[in-house]
């Protein structure tokens, strides 16, 4: 065999050495894609004192610890639990928006350990209070009330 030869032959051995070293890690960055958190939420807006039914699955790890945080829209915490999922990853969580809630953005985090790595995934929800407040309709109707009355005995007034 000539320089040239042997010289084509090394670098050819060479990759294949690389590449069978890199195959674990690149088989385990494969399978990671597989680990994650989906949160699922029964609606996407609330009202404050509403209760939100939160669900969740970690795929890749049954019977996984699940750390929780909710956040109101000034990044104040409002609830932290860990809740265990199921031999199939299904989790659920109920839990009331403050009846001080301001309107925003309200952020739930959740992280978990799935074959040695931490998962963490996020989901919004939005919270929205009425402009005047909880207080707006019942005055409102109130008086409506009293206008139709008002209207209704000043006409017959003048008959």
């Amino acid at each position: 065999m000539n320089n040239h030869t042997l010289s084509a032959l090394s670098r050819f051995l060479s990759l294949g050495v690389v590449m069978l070293l890199a195959l674990p890690g690149l088989l385990n960055s494969f399978a990671q894609v597989e680990q994650s958190i989906v949160l699922a939420t029964n609606k996407e807006h609330y009202m404050p004192g509403d209760t939100v039914q939160l669900s969740g699955t970690v795929t890749g790890q049954p019977n996984a610890l699940v750390a929780l945080q909710i956040k109101d829209s000034s990044g104040n915490l409002i609830l932290i639990r860990t809740v265990q999922s199921d031999q199939n990853g299904n989790f659920t969580l109920s839990f009331k928006i403050p009846s001080t809630a301001t309107s925003g953005d309200f952020n739930i985090v959740a992280s978990t350990k799935i074959n040695g790595f931490i998962v963490t995934q996020t989901k919004t929800m939005t919270a929205t209070v009425p402009e005047f407040g909880p207080i707006a309709m019942p005055l409102f109707g109130v008086a409506l009330v009293l206008g139709v009355t008002m209207f209704t005995f000043a006409n017959r007034l003048k008959m």
